[in-house]
């Protein structure tokens, strides 16, 4: 399991390796990143719901909103 700091660093990694997509495609839009495969698992306007529709489609991994 990774500890608060190396979960944070992780997720800014994803995020930065794909940043200038996401931005185009989702801009103003919140993500779910899933940290265990490396990528987004859902966006939208809501962090409720972003975070339900995450769990949903890949039930026990974790994720960052960003």
């Amino acid at each position: 399991m990774l500890d608060a700091n190396k979960f944070d660093e992780k997720a800014n990694s994803i995020y930065e390796a794909h940043k200038e997509e996401w931005e185009k495609l989702y801009d103003k839009k919140i993500i779910a990143i899933d940290i265990d495969a490396n990528d987004f698992a859902s966006v939208g306007d809501s962090l409720r719901d972003v975070g339900l529709e995450a769990r949903k489609k890949r039930p026990g991994h974790r994720f960052f909103c960003a």
